[in-house]
């Protein structure tokens, strides 16, 4: 696996790419219920629950809990089955997330996170439907397949974000992109451009953003992996 492409602006901007076969084995369902069950990482902040509904949860919390606020995991296994769920701040979560989040800070000279965005029932509609982002993305197809959609970036991208309406868009234009997302396949998304996931199956993969502005020397994650 190698980032390294020639023809990328590593400062700047990426061009939209599609690599089938790119990384293999980053992430599975298996290390996502490991996730799951540490229940202290499972902090609201860190938990982002998509419920069209907007339903709250309460639930008793021992008096051992540092944080009780943190959702139980079998909260979490009940609403993976209802809803779409993603988890930010993941770029530490396992050994090979964190060594796929170095090699595109150390490639593109800028911070980056993880994203796991986790959709078990593809019948759902996925709330931000065809969206933009503030950032740009590499996105790493870990289980399942999904069908990508990828539009040039829209002059007006800035604007739509600062009004909070960068979400469910409405283009006309065919897509420059329009793939099938299976195990191991990536796909690089610039900033501002708009893009679609639709789930074809159930749907495991790790979003990395990361912007074109913060160099990585003003600020950078530990990218050390412990082993005792």
């Amino acid at each position: 696996m190698s980032l390294t492409l020639s023809n990328l602006d590593p400062i700047l901007s990426i061009p939209i790419i599609h690599k089938k076969g790119f990384c293999n084995d980053l992430f599975s369902w298996e290390e996502l219920a490991n996730l799951i069950n540490i229940r202290p990482l499972m902090t609201p902040d860190r938990v982002q629950l998509l419920d069209p509904k907007e339903r709250k949860f309460q639930w008793m919390a021992t008096g051992w809990n540092l944080n009780p606020n943190c959702y139980p995991p079998s909260l979490i296994k009940t609403l993976l089955d209802e809803i779409v769920i993603y988890f930010i701040d993941m770029s530490r979560a396992t050994k090979k997330i964190n060594d796929f989040a170095n090699s595109i800070e150390q490639e593109y000279k800028r911070q980056t996170d993880a994203h796991i965005y986790v959709c078990r029932r593809p019948e759902l509609e996925h709330p931000f439907g065809c969206h933009l982002d503030s950032s740009h993305n590499i996105i790493v197809q870990c289980e399942g397949k999904t069908n990508f959609k990828v539009w040039n970036k829209l002059d007006n991208a800035e604007e739509l974000i600062k009004n909070v309406k960068n979400c469910k868009l409405k283009i006309k234009e065919k897509p420059v992109l329009d793939v099938v997302m299976e195990k191991g396949d990536a796909i690089w998304i610039p900033l501002h451009c708009p893009h679609e996931a639709r789930s074809l199956t159930p749907r495991l993969s790790v979003s990395f953003p990361f912007t074109n502005h913060g160099l990585l020397e003003n600020a950078n994650e530990d990218r050390s992996w412990i082993e005792l």
